[in-house]
This record gives structure tokens, C-alpha cells and sequence, in this order.
């Protein structure tokens, strides 16, 4: 695995770093996968490339708008560690639209597999999904840890290639304030729920505000999902 993960540091573009990825999947039982990162363009939609999965589910996938029914992003983003597609499927919180894409996938062929959350230098979280599985031991004999370890390296890179300069660096207190101020919570409930003091929660708000280059409260929280910096 380490030469796998030089390789993928080095990597110099985009296509070239999902072809790697793709061709080590399928080494490991898994025919198709697909990624996903929140859009810059329109805020709680997906970007997302689909590789070694049915054609026609593709087509209807990006054709029909079902990203925006998928309920895959959001469940693991909620759940931010590895789970399996069945847990989702038999999850008893979908809503009717979730449950008719989930009944579409399947008559268009996706089978099991794992949903596994990365997290880029930005913040920006990306997603894969492993499925197409060549056998049901596919499935049994994966190591999670392993696989995450690589799509976390691929995502950092793809973060690298594809985004340098484009989504602000917030530091970490930055982001857990900026999750609160998108949840309404005021100055003084972000300090109690922080444990900080107010005039620091100040301080910090005045700084995210200037690297994402708002004003308000709002528009922050708006540029904050818009990026994928956070999820509401």
C-alpha cells in the first residue's frame, strides 16, 4: 500500500489519479466507484464522477437530476465514517424520494458496496463509492481501514490538483463556529457551547468573515456550504 500512496501523491492530474484508482479497485473485486465533492456552483448539489458503472444507469443518474435525491452524500456526511450501501438502503429514515432512488439504483444494477467520507487540506469533503462487487467475499475480505487510507491520500491530491487557492483555510475553531453561526446559535451560545470566551468567539467570527469575504452571518453560512466547508 505505501507505493500505492507514493504513486498517488505524485500524481500530477485528475484523470490520471481516478484511472490509478479505478484499475486497483478492480483488483480488489470492485468494478465500479464513483466521487463525489459538494458543487462551488450551487450549494447542497454534487459534483460527481461515475467510473465502471452501468451506462444506462449513469446516463439516467447525471440526465434526470437524481443526484440531488441521492440520499448516499448526505447519510455518510451525517455519519462522517465508512458504511455499506445496505445499511442505507434498509435505513428506515429515507424519505419517498429517497426510497424511489434507492429502488431505481437497484433495478439499474448498483449493487452493495461502501461509502467512504475523505477530507481535504480545505476542509472540503469528498466521497467515494465502491460497488460492482465481483462476489459477495469482495465485500467480507475488504479492508476498510486500508481503503480509506488510499481514498483519503487520492482525495487530498485530487483536493491539491483540482482546488489550490479556490476554497479559503479555515482553522479548525474557525470551522466549529461557522457550523454553529449556519445553525442560528448567536455569539453568546457559541462561547457557552465552545467554552470559550465571547470576545475570542468575536475575534474568530471577524476572521472568517474576512477569508470568505462576507459580511454577515448569512452569507457566511451560505459561502461556508457553497464551498463545502460545512453541512446543514
Amino acid at each position: 500500500m505505501i507505493e500505492l500512496l507514493k504513486r498517488i501523491k505524485a500524481c500530477p492530474d485528475r484523470d490520471s489519479l481516478l484511472d490509478m484508482l479505478g484499475a486497483h479497485f478492480r483488483e480488489q473485486g470492485f468494478e465500479g466507484f464513483g466521487y463525489m465533492v459538494p458543487s462551488t456552483e450551487e450549494p447542497g448539489a454534487m459534483v460527481f464522477e461515475l467510473r465502471g458503472l452501468p451506462e444506462a444507469w449513469r446516463n439516467i443518474y447525471r440526465d434526470e437530476g437524481l443526484s440531488k435525491s441521492d440520499p448516499f452524500p448526505q447519510y455518510v456526511a451525517r455519519h462522517r465514517h465508512p458504511i455499506q450501501l445496505i445499511d442505507v438502503w434498509k435505513s428506515g429514515t429515507l424519505t419517498p424520494a429517497e426510497r424511489e432512488f434507492v429502488g431505481r439504483a437497484r433495478e439499474g444494477g448498483i449493487t452493495d458496496g461502501f461509502l467512504i467520507p475523505t477530507f481535504g487540506s480545505h476542509q472540503q469533503m469528498g466521497i467515494f463509492a465502491l460497488g460492482q462487487v465481483t462476489g459477495p467475499e469482495v465485500l467480507q475480505r475488504a479492508d476498510i481501514d486500508e481503503l480509506q487510507a488510499i481514498m483519503q491520500a487520492a482525495h487530498t491530491q485530487l483536493d491539491r490538483i483540482n482546488q489550490q487557492g479556490v476554497f479559503p483555510r479555515l482553522a479548525p475553531r474557525e470551522v466549529e463556529i461557522l457550523h454553529w453561526i449556519a445553525h442560528g446559535k448567536t455569539n453568546s451560545e457559541i462561547a457557552s457551547i465552545l467554552n470559550i470566551g465571547l470576545p475570542t468567539v468575536s475575534t474568530y467570527i471577524q476572521r472568517l468573515f474576512a477569508k470568505l469575504e462576507v459580511n454577515d452571518r448569512s452569507a457566511a453560512a451560505v459561502k461556508g456550504v457553497k464551498f463545502g466547508i460545512i453541512s446543514v
